[in-house]
């Protein structure tokens, strides 16, 4: 049996591509070991319970019997309010380790993972990260690959449909859509040289503009796109406001032209989708909310009415 994390708020995406069940926010069990795109970790589940005390992880650690590969380390990460830290954990739990086992900080040959998430801890063996080995270039307002993923799931696309990023950055949602076998991507980014580079490694061709998105009515045909899937700009203390009321609105005004089926938006900030989905008559439906940090995003999708 094993454990997967993802963001908050992803769990039913995770569920559907694991076949597995959630189990407290974040976390899901399934059976079959697979890569996993929905995913930022993964692990062998050997133990996990609740605990009120630090005390308690050492006492339910010490009852483990490990059948694992000697010498062997452990590794931590602790999410939530304790007032403990996971070096803390680390170091008593080696303590404990070393009466029975061979510990090497720099090879060994397993690892115990200790997954400690508010009040409940999970212990596991065999940790994967799912890093994207495409993702060499990034910026400041880039959006996770695991995100991007899950974005293309909520909208339901297929192999056949073409999808455009008019906000594409480091083109995360293109690429992502790309490795699906989706052909027809097209990304629109002030600066292309992000998305060229990681597009280029990824092994995926987009057609990327850096012509602001009032030209994509004279780049794309009408209803020639099926999905508008982006992270589009928000209201910040750093943004130039009315640069950005200007985008919002052109995506929407383009959208009327150029869209098939309906758009997936990803923000923080719902106040201009709602006013020009509004203007532009697009049907306005909440997917999900997912929790990063401390930024609590939500996931619209839109349709045109008229």
């Amino acid at each position: 049996m094993r454990i997967a994390t993802t963001y908050k708020g992803l769990e039913p995406i995770l569920i559907k591509e694991t076949n597995g069940k959630k189990i407290i926010p974040t976390k899901v069990q399934y059976s079959k070991n697979k890569q996993l795109k929905s995913a930022l970790f993964s692990y062998e589940l050997i133990k996990k319970f609740k605990f009120k005390t630090e005390k308690e992880i050492y006492e339910k650690f010490q009852k483990i019997k490990f059948k694992i590969k000697i010498p062997c380390k452990i590794d931590c990460l602790r999410v939530g309010k304790h007032k403990f830290n996971s070096q803390d954990i680390r170091n008593n739990l080696h303590k404990i380790l070393a009466k029975n086992h061979k510990i090497n900080f720099k090879e060994p040959k397993t690892i115990i993972f200790v997954d400690i998430l508010n009040n409940y801890c999970f212990i596991g063996i065999n940790f994967i990260k799912y890093k994207r080995d495409y993702r060499v270039r990034a910026s400041r307002n880039s959006l996770s690959p695991v995100i991007a993923y899950s974005l293309l799931k909520i909208a339901n696309i297929k192999k056949t449909n073409s999808l455009l990023d008019p906000f594409c950055n480091d083109g995360s949602i293109l690429i992502e859509a790309g490795l699906l076998s989706i052909k027809k991507l097209c990304g629109f980014t002030q600066d292309t040289k992000n998305a060229l580079i990681n597009s280029k490694i990824a092994k995926v061709n987009i057609d990327l503009s850096n012509n602001q998105i009032d030209w994509i009515d004279t780049l794309l045909k009408k209803n020639s796109i099926d999905f508008i899937i982006s992270k589009p700009p928000i209201l910040s203390k750093r943004a130039n406001k009315e640069l950005v009321e200007k985008q919002i609105r052109e995506l929407f005004y383009q959208a009327q032209y150029i869209l098939k089926n309906k758009l997936v938006l990803i923000t923080s900030k719902t106040e201009l989708l709602e006013k020009y989905s509004k203007q532009f008559k697009f049907s306005m439906k909440k997917e999900l909310e997912i929790q990063v940090g401390d930024t609590l995003y939500k996931v619209f999708s839109f349709k045109k009415t008229i």
